[in-house]
């Protein structure tokens, strides 16, 4: 007792302040330090989050941002509208990017400004993106940029085909002989005025092809007409029926299918018909009524010279925004090769004033005009 008494608790005097307190202050600053910092993350995350949805979407900001993102000339992107789509395309540096990173590029521009990629498809080499803004929906084409010494050097060409001769004669005939004599007619055997459109069109210089009629999916519901090339047919008959009508026509230096959206995709024909036309050294072209046809390639491995019908000029109209259509579709084909093949018809006056004006816009876009063996020339795909 008398130790306690002699030296007291010199941790617990008056003056001092117990451990407990200290304790407690230091929570009360942590706490307001939180709430301060806490906050502040809190308004600023939201502030992020909110502003992409809030943004106005702008095409011609969205422009101006991708022309910068891909060292483009100021301007020199541009929105066409076709088919109730909003259309442009973006020339990518190979040297600086590829696609796929591109492709980034574009998705995270459209997305900040609310946009919503609906589909990404690959096409004639390039990457198409289409998106959804608000109500409209763009498209947009990415392809490497080719260098400026290379585009100068590579004239673009086009070769126009035009199917169905045969049945027209008198003015209408006249007005497309008046055409531009690179311009190739395809002409049906057995009508009454085939022989003399070959003929004329020889005397003009102008190559033909015989139109050779072939079995459609929907046949006999869709008729090809007489002796057409059917797919019950043997190799006897097939034969038989090619050379009637190559004969009919001797003039001509090509063959296309008319119709033939059945037969065309069915090897074993095709081949009858190609052993033909190899032994009589006539071309062929593809006119891809089927998105499956066979014909191009069972030509080639028949070694005769074989081309492909990209698209055709007068379907599924003839209107004026099916030829702005036509024409971006020509441009963009010519992106990736110099040349580009379209088929179209003789049937009226009306297609005819519609083929006059496609033909001078297409040279306004500095295509030239070329018969379509003279393709050989170009970048045709070698024979395999």
């Amino acid at each position: 007792m008398t130790k306690k008494t002699k030296y007291p608790n010199r941790y617990k005097t008056k003056k001092d302040i117990p451990v407990g307190l200290y304790l407690l202050i230091l929570l009360l600053c942590g706490a307001i330090i939180f709430v301060i910092v806490y906050k502040g993350e809190k308004t600023e995350i939201i502030s992020e989050y909110q502003e992409p949805s809030t943004k106005k979407f702008s095409p011609s900001e969205l422009l101006q941002t991708l022309e910068e993102k891909f060292d483009l000339v100021d301007g020199s992107l541009q929105i066409k509208t076709i088919n109730q789509k909003k259309q442009f395309s973006i020339p990518v540096n190979p040297n600086k990017m590829d696609l796929t990173f591109a492709n980034m590029i574009v998705k995270q521009e459209f997305e900040t400004r609310g946009g919503k990629l609906i589909s990404g498809i690959v096409e004639d080499g390039g990457q198409v993106l289409t998106f959804n803004v608000g109500t409209d929906t763009y498209q947009v084409k990415l392809y490497y940029k080719k260098p400026v010494s290379v585009l100068r050097k590579s004239p673009k060409y086009m070769a126009i085909v035009v199917d169905d001769f045969g049945a027209i004669g008198g003015e209408l005939l006249q007005g497309f002989l008046n055409l531009p004599v690179e311009i190739d007619f395809a002409i049906l055997p057995g009508m009454p005025y085939s022989e003399e459109t070959m003929n004329k069109a020889y005397e003009q210089g102008r190559e033909t092809l015989v139109h050779l009629p072939m079995e459609p999916l929907d046949y006999p519901r869709q008729n090809p007409g007489k002796e057409a090339i059917l797919v019950q047919m043997d190799k006897s008959e097939v034969e038989k029926i090619v050379l009637k009508h190559l004969n009919s026509l001797p003039l001509c230096s090509g063959v296309n299918n008319h119709m033939g959206s059945l037969a065309t995709t069915d090897k074993e024909i095709m081949s009858y018909v190609m052993e033909v036309l190899r032994k009589k050294g006539k071309f062929f072209l593809d006119s891809r009524t089927s998105a499956v046809s066979v014909a191009y390639q069972t030509a080639q491995k028949a070694h005769i010279l074989a081309f492909r019908n990209d698209l055709f000029l007068d379907s599924p109209d003839i209107t004026n925004a099916t030829m702005e259509s036509k024409i971006e579709r020509v441009k963009q084909i010519s992106q990736n090769r110099n040349y580009v093949i379209a088929i179209t018809h003789c049937h009226s006056l009306d297609k005819l004033k519609y083929l006059q004006d496609f033909i001078s816009r297409i040279q306004k876009e500095g295509f030239i005009l070329k018969r379509l063996s003279d393709l050989k020339e170009t970048e045709v795909p070698s024979i395999i």
